[in-house]
């Protein structure tokens, strides 16, 4: 049921981003719509990304200029994620083959952020990612600068752990996790959209849940090809 409520959830969000287009100049990529299957447009050029600086999984910094010149697909995850998140990285790892085997000119790269980053180190997100595929990018960091990112793109987490009979307890949004968090453990729960960034470092689109690889694949193509003409 909770899982049903993100999913919801994030394509409402998806929608209202789309709706709030029609206040923003620029290029007006909304007529794309009509023939994406899987992606809605959520390019908004009155709403830039906030200015961030976060760690990539080689410890070096990753920050607003990482997104630009490139293509980029983001997705928020966690690496104690027992279901969604391995899933999700499963799935991109397969549009990266689904795009090769199409012989696409441009394949995006894949960037991972974290929820959790106080135990999801950069050394701990090298490990993790590198199991889907050694090109994804995993980032951690600063947790304030996270969130902020988590909210400009319509992201949601909350974070759940359990009192001493076993009972969940979520916690609110900035309500710090108790001292035995770590060792008792705690789950997050959280949308799980993919963002497709264009090289200015923006995003242009993004993919709802369920992700049909081969859906998301087309509707890049397209996008990319709406992008650079």
């Amino acid at each position: 049921m909770r899982a049903k409520f993100f999913m919801v959830a994030g394509a409402a969000i998806l929608l209202i981003a789309a709706a709030l287009y029609s206040l923003s100049g620029g290029k007006d990529y909304r007529s794309l719509n009509a023939k994406l299957t899987a992606a809605q447009i959520m390019h908004n050029p009155q709403r830039p990304l906030s200015t961030f600086s976060l760690s990539d999984h080689n410890g070096d910094v990753f920050n607003n200029n990482s997104l630009m010149g490139d293509w980029s697909l983001v997705l928020f995850i966690y690496t104690h994620c027992p279901d969604v998140c391995p899933t999700e990285l499963a799935n991109m790892a397969m549009l990266k083959a689904q795009l090769e085997n199409k012989h696409a000119a441009i394949i995006p790269k894949v960037v991972a952020i974290t929820f959790d980053p106080l135990r999801d180190t950069p050394k701990v997100l090298k490990t993790y990612v590198a199991h889907f595929d050694k090109a994804f990018i995993g980032v951690s960091g600063d947790p304030q600068q996270i969130d902020q990112l988590v909210k400009d793109l319509g992201a949601y987490y909350e974070r759940v752990v359990y009192d001493e009979a076993g009972k969940p307890i979520t916690l609110k949004k900035h309500e710090p996790l108790p001292d035995d968090a770590i060792e008792k453990g705690y789950v997050i729960n959280h949308t799980a959209r993919v963002y497709l960034m264009s090289p200015d470092g923006q995003v242009l689109a993004g993919f709802p849940t369920p992700h049909k690889v081969d859906d998301m694949a087309n509707d890049i193509e397209l996008l990319i090809k709406a992008f650079e003409e």
